[in-house]
């Protein structure tokens, strides 16, 4: 009798588990999601053996969900936001249209897909990475007067991320409104530290953004990060780019050898600043559910003088709106170069449209160079890169891999005329999943600047040859393309 419930038992919990793994297979092809993510999430339902693992993993991240809740605030308070921005630039006359036919069809689908438009009048400013940068942000968190916004995925706390809890704590002591946005993953070290709760008590206000526990991984997905670094000082200064608030101590656990991180950031003076302001607003008020009924004083009116002649446009995406956006503008601007394109990545799992687009580049004849860190934080994510590099070096992409550090800056110049700083990386997760940020700066003088950046991490690379990637070992290729597989997954 037992022996039969047992057996009874068994049976039962099998077909419930592939009962569920069939709703979820349906569900799956019916989801308007990319034939690659598809067939990842099918495979993964279908071959792992396990009863109910794969239906667990796809239940927590198989879809980009952000919770009724803040998805509807999300909509609501970014229009808010965005709205009372877009009237101000108008006003003053800060919107820009390009008139070289080359770049207007980019600048009007940025327009269209991100909701802010391209600002004229800006000064841009890169800089190196690591300790000096975050001195340029301690001086300029010093000198602030109304308010210091900063939202950064990795916070470390620790030597000069100290130094900037320290003055933030101060400016908090002048009477200066300081908000700190860090992801609940990301921070999590940080959210942890005593330091915390001692700027609490300063009056800086700390906010973890998506932040994960039981309740909300039956609501959401708990993978989505923010993934943002951004720093905005009294609506006229602002910085972004690749580099978390970290010097060059920052080391992850799992690969602690693999250091020091070379980032790129860029300082930016001008209107640029109030579209980084109203990127950081818009995060602020969803996460710390704080109501900002004036947002005048962190829309400060411009100076007659401009910054300075750059035109910037500030890209922002994440789940909700225009996901795509940032992925729609790099495939315009890949298929709109004319003579060459310079990228630096650190993680590099490109889908078909990007990978199709960097090869039908090379075939037009441009000069395509793809620089990559030789060693990387993530195995599986550097194995599912390395089965993209026969394709692209057999139509001529140039791929080097950059063997001091891991290179995490994520920058692109085309035809030595547009550049490219931000957040994201060149892969699905940064594309559909993260909440990222990216400028696309419309500026001669500033992407020669960028390109003897990224020519200066090129020579101190190694080209990877064509003809010796063709001889790799069969199980070498074998481990990278089962990699390439579960690439929408990563």
């Amino acid at each position: 009798m037992w022996t039969e419930i047992v057996t009874w038992s068994g049976a039962a919990l099998i077909a419930a588990d592939w009962l569920l793994r069939l709703v979820l297979a349906v569900r799956v092809i019916m989801r308007d999601a990319t034939v690659a993510v598809s067939l990842s999430w099918l495979l993964l339902l279908v071959l792992v053996p396990i009863p109910f693992v794969p239906s667990a993993v796809y239940l927590l991240v198989g879809e980009p969900r952000l919770g009724l809740r803040r998805a509807e605030q999300h909509s609501r308070l970014s229009s808010r936001i965005e709205n009372e921005a877009v009237v101000h630039w108008r006003r003053q006359g800060l919107d820009w249209t390009s008139e070289d036919p080359g770049y207007r069809p980019l600048a009007r689908l940025a327009t269209s897909m991100g909701g802010m438009p391209a600002l004229r009048g800006n000064d841009v400013e890169l800089l190196g990475t690591g300790g000096p940068v975050l001195d340029r942000l301690i001086a300029d968190i010093e000198e602030s007067r109304h308010h210091c916004h900063l939202l950064f995925y990795i916070w470390m706390p620790a030597n000069k991320g100290l130094e900037v809890c320290e003055a933030l704590m101060r400016a908090a002591g002048r009477g200066v409104e300081c908000r700190v946005l860090v992801d609940a993953v990301g921070s999590k070290q940080f959210l942890r530290h005593e330091i915390v709760e001692r700027m609490r008590r300063a009056g800086v206000k700390v906010v973890d953004a998506l932040p994960v526990n039981p309740f909300r991984m039956l609501l959401a997905r708990i993978d989505l990060r923010n993934h943002r670094k951004l720093a905005v000082i009294d609506g006229r200064i602002a910085y972004c780019g690749s580099q978390n608030l970290t010097d060059e101590t920052f080391r992850l656990k799992r690969r602690a050898k693999v250091g020091p991180w070379i980032d790129s950031t860029v300082r930016l003076r001008g209107p640029a600043v109030q579209a980084l302001q109203t990127v950081f607003l818009r995060d602020w008020v969803i996460e710390a559910d704080e109501e900002l009924a004036d947002l005048a004083p962190y829309f400060p009116r411009e100076s007659e003088e401009p910054a300075g002649q750059c035109v910037v446009h500030v890209l922002a995406t994440g789940p909700g709106g225009q996901p795509d956006a940032i992925h729609s503008a790099m495939l315009a601007m890949l298929f709109g170069a004319q003579h060459e394109i310079i990228m630096t990545t650190p993680y590099f799992v490109p889908d078909e449209a990007t990978k199709a687009a960097l090869i039908n580049a090379a075939w037009r004849g441009v000069d395509v160079t793809l620089v990559i860190p030789d060693v990387l934080d993530a195995r599986l994510v550097a194995a599912a890169a390395r089965s993209h590099f026969g394709d692209l070096l057999g139509a001529g992409v140039r791929i080097v891999q950059h063997p001091h550090g891991l290179l995490h800056a994520k920058t692109a110049t085309i035809d030595r005329r547009l550049a490219v700083v931000g957040s994201a990386n060149f892969d699905m997760r940064s594309f559909w999943l993260n909440f990222e940020c990216t400028l696309f700066v419309y500026d001669e003088g500033f992407a020669r600047q960028l390109r003897f950046m990224q020519k200066h991490f090129e020579a101190e690379g190694r080209p990877v040859s064509a003809a010796r990637w063709k001889r790799r070992p069969l199980h070498l290729r074998f481990v990278d393309q089962c990699a390439q597989l579960f690439s929408p997954l990563l």
